[in-house]
């Protein structure tokens, strides 16, 4: 196992000086309405932008241009390869939701049937949200550093569960005896090297995806800050590091 900590070298990037940092992280969600009572109501997201109904030539090309070329190579059908049909609103449609976090946005991507309205299920279900597949996608929520992670851990499925949500889970770090109830140690906290003071817990969402709720403190902590620093004298950018 090695470890690696801050890079030193001050050496400008090709691009980085045309950047602002990562403006948001994309989930195609199953089920909107799930999804916006999780992000909104539980974790307190806030609706930024949003709409129904989307279609086109122009946003298929975008979307799935590649996708098809790769399935047509690999004689694979449409539906096989999960791209759905956007072209003139009269197969499927995109509905559209930005949920703001402070420091970064959530983007819900809702594929369905266009004769059906934003609540129906997406047109194609997820096979996995395994971390191990390539390409997966995983969001991460920063946690302030005074928060008891179990104990925050436990408060998020009860408040989940509490709205009809019972599909949220918290990993459990370890299984209780058979017979009892589940342990409620969940947080993953004793990590060596440069990632001392990374503390996690991971969660599946309620229509499946991976989740990840983290605190950075200590040696990990200053890592990230200095990072962050780095970043800002590179590219020209006053990132603050969060409070609390």
């Amino acid at each position: 196992m090695q470890f690696y900590s801050v890079d030193k070298d001050e050496s400008p990037s090709a691009l980085g000086h045309y950047l602002q940092g990562i403006q948001h992280f994309g989930i195609t969600t199953p089920d909107l309405k799930k999804s916006l009572t999780f992000y909104i109501d539980i974790l307190g997201g806030r609706l930024a932008v949003g709409g129904d109904g989307f279609y086109g030539v122009e946003l298929h090309n975008l979307l799935f241009q590649q996708d098809e070329l790769k399935a047509k190579q690999n004689d694979i059908s449409a539906e096989d390869g999960g791209i759905p049909d956007l072209r003139d609103g009269t197969k499927d449609a995109l509905d559209v939701r930005f949920v703001q976090f402070g420091n970064t946005t959530l983007e819900l991507l809702h594929f369905r049937q266009a004769t059906q309205d934003q609540w129906a299920p997406n047109v194609y279900k997820a096979i996995s949200t395994s971390v191990g597949f390539a390409n997966v996608s995983h969001l991460s929520f920063f946690l302030r550093s005074d928060v008891d992670v179990n104990e925050f851990a436990l408060k998020l499925e009860q408040e989940s569960h509490k709205r009809g949500l019972n599909e949220v889970k918290v990993h459990r770090k370890q299984q209780a005896d058979p017979g009892s109830s589940n342990s409620e140690d969940f947080a993953i906290d004793k990590f060596p090297d440069s990632f001392d003071g990374w503390c996690l817990i991971y969660v599946k969402g309620p229509n499946g995806e991976q989740l990840e709720f983290n605190q950075v403190r200590s040696v990990c902590k200053d890592n990230f800050m200095e990072a962050q620093q780095q970043y800002n004298r590179l590219n020209g950018t006053e990132y603050p590091w969060p409070q609390g």
